[in-house]
């Protein structure tokens, strides 16, 4: 994924989890970046990539995340394969400041904006 300047978001490379759209069971590899549609309205100033998931940051320190999302694994109570970029419920109040991701974890770094 890439973020602009603008705060919008990128994405491409191998589109594993979109079913629907999978040819003969071969992933769709997207070459060109295309523009994350659903974010539009949100400025994102991160993104990262974990195992089966992608989550962005916005600058009002809102955690969005999507991708393959089986057993609730994002945080959501959606459908298992929620690819849409969803805020993370119960979070709303809490101001993050960094988010890293690894195979299986997201790491989310809050702040008080009035000390600790």
């Amino acid at each position: 994924m890439l973020v602009s300047d603008t705060g919008s978001v990128y994405a491409f490379g191998k589109d594993n989890f979109r079913g629907a759209e999978l040819v003969d069971d071969a992933p769709i590899q997207i070459t060109t970046p295309k523009v994350v549609e659903s974010l539009k309205g949100v400025f994102v100033v991160q993104a990262a990539i974990g195992g089966y998931f992608s989550a962005v940051l916005s600058r009002e320190g809102r955690v969005y995340t999507f991708s393959w999302g089986k057993a609730e694994r994002l945080g959501h109570s959606s459908d298992p394969s929620d690819v849409e970029p969803r805020l993370l419920s119960g979070l709303e109040d809490v101001p993050v400041a960094y988010i890293s991701a690894g195979n299986c974890y997201l790491l989310m770094l809050a702040y008080q904006p009035n000390g600790m």
